[in-house]
């Protein structure tokens, strides 16, 4: 990629960037902004980029005939003399006779971007010189801010008579230059300043100035950058000026603002490479200010899909669309062959019947050359291994060669899926053959045959997903599961014109040390904790939601004001969470503070989760679920045992968050909870294993409708419930 390619590039994002920033500066985090610009810098200076589909230049190109198009060689030198020209006069190669004017473009840019370098080292080590005269500051007050704030890199804080607003600069050892005419009694105003300084030093803004620095002597005739490179210092600023009322509260907008506007009146000259306090567009800053607000959940989900979504469209380049590099390499096959093969690939082949398909085919390949090209397209082992990524090779395998061959009346194809669990010693496994076998090949079309086959490898390679470890154990619920599977696939696809069939072999989980119960299995839960154990502030600010009349509430009320609290400190929540599911509680909470945090705030953040996952996707909201595995009843009688196990997943919808109370929902739950509980403890032994399956799924479902009623419906997984039992007691042994 040529210097101009990489900066029309950079061009396009700078521009997505700014439109963004225009419709959103006020209402998405700040920071967000910083990666943006960021990114653009690396796709200004890095000479090549990744192909994506979900490039703009990929729909710039496929909009645009192929054969408007000119070849191009990739060039990765920067800059390319011959890159320059070519893409300035849209040529591979210029012609001889402009050869010097290529040589003119090159010694223009060189010698713009050298004097681009002198003009900002030039400045910057004027500046140095300047700060050079700055004294020591020995203040009590900073010195002890300093003590609270440590770094790896030491922190000299200085005072200068040459400046009017503060400012930061070096890298491995950075200073803070203040005015001499600073007011050292206005403690709120130093701690303002010193905060924000300090966060220029810790996101270490320095060296990315440095980089938008050298990105705007590279591109320097590019009007883009400049504008670039003027945002991304605005949105430096803005984005520490957020972080410091972030870390002193909304009450400090006001008084914020107003050193601002104390310190515009002041403002520095050109300090390229320094982090000025007071140098960007106070008027901006003043409105970012005062219109932040806290930043929820969605918000974040909202500034990630932007992040990712502009990056995948505008700092990747076009995937190659041309026949070429979508063929296969080093198949040994020539254009003109793969020509041929192409060639089969009728406009409407999809609408066809598969005898009209058929005819044609063998009409247009009866010859012997066809018909051995053909044949050493399906031997070949390169192209074959591409045929689920490579167009050309997924039509001759999965649609030319089984509709065209001698027994195409029925078909196998074959395949495996793996669930891997990080803690187990082998994978559970399934491996299938399915047969398509055609009834009628006037009628079936073959965009009917292509679409059977990807639905049934779609729903045979989907079956292991969302099962848990315990299902994935259990052999016998598998079997009955996958055995489901199938016959829904086939009622699915089965027709008077196409039958499937489906073979296979399914290998369980091995048994994993975080699926064992007992102590030893809680100990393990606990040393894999990601977050330590919830501290007394982290419960107090929880229970502060736990009023006198927190069981009247709304669902809906109740629920808006966890997800702000969760959104105010996410490691907060993830250590009670940990705490929760471990059941391993570092600080002392009475029964009704524990039931509170359990089960009130545990269902809350459930639906909570289910409500942030409808935003972010567009579907509806989904129910919450839960599932439980309950510890084994065992008997024993001269020395053989009896036991029986039972797993049971069940999740529960709300008719409506607006009037159903957080106490009525949480006594459901409880009580239907508790009441399969008792229903495992109390049944005598004996008749729990006289039970099948089907009659423990039943009263199970008896005990959820028990505990149901208009506003919440609790429904009982019946694919998820998995009872084992065994009885030695009487067998007879050799």
């Amino acid at each position: 990629m040529n210097l101009l390619q990489m900066s029309f590039s950079g061009a396009a994002f700078i521009t997505a960037v700014v439109i963004i920033r225009g419709a959103a500066i006020n209402k998405l985090p700040k920071k967000m902004f910083l990666v943006f610009w960021e990114l653009v810098m690396i796709r200004l200076l890095i000479p090549f980029s990744i192909p994506s589909v979900f490039s703009v230049y990929t729909l710039a190109t496929h909009s645009i005939s192929p054969a408007a198009l000119p070849e191009i060689e990739p060039d990765y030198n920067v800059p390319a003399v011959h890159g320059l020209a070519a893409a300035a006069q849209g040529m591979e190669q210029p012609p001889a006779d402009i050869s010097s004017s290529v040589s003119i473009w090159f010694l223009i840019w060189c010698a713009g971007m050298i004097l681009m370098i002198l003009f900002f080292v030039t400045a910057y080590l004027r500046c140095l010189m300047e700060f050079q005269a700055a004294l020591p500051l020995h203040n009590h007050y900073v010195e002890q801010w300093l003590e609270e704030h440590p770094l790896k890199r030491s922190i000299l804080v200085k005072q200068s008579d040459r400046i009017s607003a503060p400012l930061t600069y070096g890298i491995v050892h950075p200073v803070i230059l203040m005015p001499k005419k600073m007011d050292w009694e206005n403690e709120k105003q130093l701690q303002y300043v010193l905060l924000h300084e300090y966060v220029h030093i810790c996101r270490w803004d320095a060296v990315t100035k440095l980089v938008a620095t050298l990105a705007l002597c590279i591109h320097w005739f590019n009007p883009f950058v400049w504008g670039m490179y003027v945002l991304f210092n605005r949105d430096i600023e803005l984005a520490c000026d957020e972080s410091v009322i972030r870390q002193f509260g909304e009450k400090s907008k006001s008084a914020y603002s107003l050193m601002l506007i104390n310190m515009e009146e002041a403002k520095s000259g050109l300090l390229p490479l320094c982090n000025s306090f007071s140098k960007n567009a106070v008027e901006e800053r003043i409105t970012a200010v005062m219109k932040m607000k806290k930043t929820s959940l969605s918000v974040i989900w909202i500034a990630a899909i932007l992040i990712i979504g502009v990056t995948a469209a505008f700092a990747t380049s076009a995937a190659d669309s041309s026949r070429e590099k979508n063929m296969l390499q080093d198949t040994g096959f020539s254009d003109e062959e793969f020509d041929q093969l192409l060639a089969l690939q009728f406009d409407g082949y999809e609408d066809m019947s598969v005898s009209e398909f058929q005819n044609k085919v063998w009409e247009l390949t009866d010859t012997k050359e066809y018909r051995r090209l053909l044949e050493e397209f399906s031997q070949n082992t390169a192209l074959y291994e591409q045929r689920d990524r490579n167009e050309p090779a997924s039509f001759l395998f999965y649609t030319l060669e089984p509709l065209t061959a001698e027994k195409w009346q029925t078909r196998d194809f074959g395949g495996s899926v793996a669930a891997d669990f990080p803690d187990a010693s082998d994978h559970a496994m399934l491996e299938f053959v399915f047969s398509l076998t055609i009834q009628n090949a006037d009628l079936l079309t073959v965009g009917e045959y292509q679409a059977a086959r990807l639905g049934v490898m779609n729903g045979l390679q989907n079956i292991l997903q969302g099962k848990m470890e315990e299902q994935l154990q259990n052999n016998s619920f598998m079997q009955e599961a996958v055995h489901a599977e199938i016959e829904t696939l086939q009622e699915q696809w089965n027709t008077d014109k196409l039958q499937i069939s489906v073979e296979y072999f399914y290998m369980p989980l091995s048994e994993q040390d975080a699926g064992k119960d007992g102590e030893e299995g809680i100990q393990q839960a606990q040393e894999s904790r990601e977050y330590p154990n919830g501290t007394e502030e982290d419960y107090r600010s929880l229970l502060d939601l736990k009023t006198a009349d927190y069981q009247n509430r709304s669902i809906a009320d109740f629920n808006m004001d966890l997800l702000e609290w969760a959104n105010e400190d996410y490691e907060r929540m993830e250590r009670i969470n940990g705490d929760i599911s471990c059941h391993d509680f570092s600080v002392n909470l009475s029964s009704d503070e524990l039931s509170f945090a359990a089960l009130t705030t545990w269902l809350s953040g459930a639906e909570n989760g289910k409500y942030v996952q409808s935003n972010y996707t567009g579907r509806k909201e989904e129910d919450p679920g839960f599932h439980q595995y309950l510890p084994s009843k065992t008997a024993e009688e001269n020395g053989y045992g009896a036991w029986c196990d039972l797993f049971y997943q069940f999740s529960y919808h709300i008719a409506d968050k607006k009037t159903l109370t957080v106490g009525e929902r949480d006594r459901c739950i409880s009580n239907m909870m508790s009441g399969i509980q008792d229903f495992w403890n109390k049944t005598d032994m004996e008749e729990m294993l006289s039970m099948t399956g089907d009659d423990i799924v039943s009263r199970l479902k008896e005990i959820a409708a028990e505990y149901s009623n208009d506003d919440i419906t609790i429904t009982i997984q019946e694919n998820s419930v998995s009872f084992e039992k065994m009885d030695e007691r009487n067998m007879e042994f050799d």
